[in-house]
């Protein structure tokens, strides 16, 4: 139902009329110099491509590369990943190991659903808004903040070693999209995509192209972390922002007047970002509303869809 030949955000596979099973796997370096929370942030953000098609996670398998010599640090990941895997009703069935001198971890997540609730990145429809769930800048500030090397702390005292506000922007990455997603699939939205790697003007061209829509997106309404706009401003763009500029650029317009940086903040690498829902505008308000009260505070309506013709994502002041 979905995978490679439609570059979804998960592989999507039918195994009976109406139960589809759904998987993805997501590895990354320590984002965070705290051993627990980078392995609960690694779990939610493998977790959130089960979670932008609509489906539940059930099961998980860790995928862990440590040098030996951290193994305090390897177990305090392990039961990061663990607690964020139990809070979304899932288990861990097992995993595998590699002696690695740099650190990663991540999971392989296999979720169920029905056939009916599937909510694909290619439904987008011209008039729909556009919602986002999450702040934009977690690479920005978590880039500015990191401290060299990859030892990591410990797992104890990390909110009294963090800025106010690189501690919203860990707490956010550690914030699954699970509120989110069930209500998405209870409003019956047209289409959806989590904010990851790609930056958020990656992945609406992903949605815009295979919805074959135009994505506007307005710069100021974008909810974003306090000092992202200025950092991706200051410049110069690390290399995830700017190979996602690179991919854009032949579909994608930015009209005058945007604030300067705003382009590079949206290609701007999210880790555990939130997602970006397409829905029928006299839904719209309803959903932000709803997705406020279950605890996503920073949701949004940052622009709407337009019929296809000349660049497929624009940026707007």
């Amino acid at each position: 139902m979905a995978g490679f030949s439609n570059r979804g955000d998960s592989g999507v596979f039918l195994i009976s009329n109406n139960l589809a099973i759904v998987q993805s796997v997501d590895v990354f370096t320590p984002i965070v110099d705290d051993a627990y929370m980078f392995g609960r942030i690694a779990a939610v953000n493998a977790m959130s491509d089960i979670y932008a098609v609509g489906a539940k996670p059930v099961c998980a398998l860790n995928i862990l590369m440590f040098p030996c010599a951290l193994v305090d640090e390897a177990a305090a990941t392990m039961q990061g990943g663990a607690d964020a895997v139990r809070e979304a009703g899932s288990v861990i069935l097992g995993g595998h190991s590699v002696d690695d001198p740099i650190p990663k971890y991540g999971l392989a997540v296999t979720g169920v659903m029905r056939k009916k609730e599937l909510v694909s990145h290619q439904g987008a429809r011209p008039g729909d808004t556009l919602i986002l769930t999450k702040k934009i800048g977690t690479g920005l500030i978590t880039s500015a903040h990191r401290s060299g090397g990859s030892a990591m702390a410990g797992v104890r005292g990390w909110k009294k070693k963090l800025s106010a506000s690189h501690r919203e922007v860990v707490e956010s990455m550690a914030r699954p999209n699970m509120a989110a997603s069930q209500s998405m699939v209870k409003t019956k939205v047209n289409a959806c995509t989590d904010i990851t790697g790609f930056g958020l003007l990656g992945h609406a061209r992903n949605m815009a192209e295979q919805s074959g829509a135009c994505l506007v997106i307005s710069a100021s309404a974008v909810p974003r972390f306090d000092g992202a706009l200025e950092l991706a401003a200051a410049g110069p763009p690390g290399g995830g922002m700017t190979r996602n500029m690179k991919w854009i650029k032949p579909n994608f317009k930015k009209d005058n007047y945007t604030p300067p940086g705003s382009a590079e903040m949206l290609c701007d690498p999210q880790t555990s970002g939130g997602l970006l829902i397409s829905v029928s505008a006299k839904k719209a308000e309803a959903l932000v509303d709803r997705l406020r009260e279950v605890g996503d505070i920073a949701s949004a309506i940052i622009g709407h869809v337009e019929s296809p013709g000349g660049p497929c994502v624009r940026l707007v002041p």
